[in-house]
Order: C-alpha cells, then sequence, then structure tokens
C-alpha cells in the first residue's frame, strides 16, 4: 500500500513538473541584453567625410581660411557599447507580440581639434549617452529562438563637447536625430531548456548603429541576452 502511494505521488510529480516549467516560461516577461556595435548614424557622417581626402578640401580651395579652419581635426571612432530591455505586453490578444523596449547607448570619440590660424591644438574624448525608448514586434517567438523588428526614438545626455556639436552644425541645424531602426534582430537560447541566456544579433541604421550613410547598408549589434 504504501509502495502504491509513492507511485501516485511520482505519478502526480511527473505530471505536474512539465506544466510549472511552462508557466515559468511564460512568466519570462523580461529581456535584458548588453552589446557592442558598429558607431553610430552621426559618427559614420564622419567617417564618410574623411573618405572624401584631397575632393573634399578642393571644394575649400577658394574659400576662407576660417571655413577650412573649422574642417581640420582628427577623429577615431569606438564601437557603441549599449544596454537593451525589453518587457512582453502580454501572453495573448492583439499585444501578445509586442514588447516594450528600453536602450541606452554609450558613444565614444577621441577627437583633436586643430586651429591652423592660431597653430594651437585640443585633444578630447567626446562622450555621449543616448536613451531611446520604442516597440519591438516580434516576427517568430519561440521557446529556443526569436526573430524581431523595432523602432526606438529619444535624446542625448551628456553630448555637451566640440565634437558633438561640430557634427550636429555640420549637418542639421537641429542636430542629429536619436532614433534607431532594426531590420532584423535574432535571439537565439543557449543551453538547456532552463537556461536563460541566450546570443543576440540586431541589423539597423540609425544614431546607435550603422555602417554607413546609405540607409539600406545596415549597421551589426551583437551580445548576449537574459530572460527572467
Amino acid at each position: 500500500m504504501l509502495l502504491n502511494r509513492k507511485l501516485l505521488m511520482l505519478a502526480i510529480i511527473a505530471a505536474v513538473i512539465p506544466s510549472w516549467v511552462q508557466a515559468q516560461e511564460k512568466q519570462r516577461k523580461f529581456e535584458i541584453n548588453v552589446g557592442i556595435s558598429t558607431p553610430g548614424m552621426t559618427e559614420m557622417q564622419d567617417s564618410e567625410l574623411s573618405d572624401l581626402g584631397f575632393e573634399y578640401f578642393d571644394y575649400y580651395h577658394d574659400r576662407p581660411l576660417s571655413e577650412l579652419d573649422k574642417e581640420s581635426y582628427n577623429s577615431t571612432l569606438y564601437p557603441c557599447l549599449s544596454v537593451e530591455t525589453a518587457y512582453k505586453l502580454a501572453d495573448s490578444g492583439f499585444f501578445k507580440r509586442l514588447d516594450l523596449v528600453g536602450f541606452v547607448g554609450l558613444h565614444n570619440v577621441f577627437y583633436e581639434d586643430f586651429d591652423i590660424v592660431n597653430n594651437i591644438s585640443s585633444k578630447e574624448t567626446a562622450t555621449k549617452l543616448d536613451i531611446l525608448v520604442g516597440i519591438r514586434y516580434n516576427i517568430v517567438k519561440k521557446t529556443y529562438f526569436n526573430m524581431y523588428t523595432q523602432f526606438l526614438a529619444g535624446g542625448a545626455v551628456g553630448a555637451k563637447s566640440g565634437y558633438w556639436k561640430m557634427m550636429s552644425d555640420k549637418w542639421s541645424d537641429s542636430g542629429s536625430p536619436t532614433m534607431q531602426l532594426t531590420f532584423l534582430g535574432f535571439n537565439v537560447k543557449l543551453g538547456r531548456r532552463e537556461s536563460r541566456l541566450g546570443a543576440m544579433v540586431e541589423l539597423g541604421f540609425g544614431s546607435e548603429y550603422a555602417l554607413s550613410n546609405l540607409f539600406i547598408i545596415p549597421g551589426v549589434r551583437t551580445g548576449l541576452s537574459y530572460k527572467f
């Protein structure tokens, strides 16, 4: 009789565990990932200028020396470090494929300004922190694989440096926009079923990562994710 009770108890546990695990999976509404990416759209515009070479300086050949002075600088672009969070809005219904997304990106550029009129120079590491929010649409969302697209918009914090001001004044009177369109993002779970770790990669264009000034050539962001 005691043996039968033990067998019955084991049978109940065996039946409950899969349902409990599945319920835990559904409760994982949050995802956080840490990534590294190609520089953003503003920095890519800087890179495009440096590739113009003599043709670019020929443009200033017959112009005042003060205009050439504004363009006498050297810059080194660094990859962008970022943290992204996503919150699942619903388990069913119209919003089940939508996530609310927050993004923080840290941009660094080594900037050396040459004042050829007064024959002086200055150096700094220009830092910019972008904070964005937006919506993610999950095209495919499975236990081991997720494919999505998303759009983010926001603003910059701590961008008071000569480099960022120069780039903003050069390309727009209102400054460079802080927005990011992710064409496609992929997240693959690492490890066994109970693992919460994943590897992610995103392809997109915007202030957080790009590869050129051309919209059709996306930048790349990759990193590790954790779901809870």
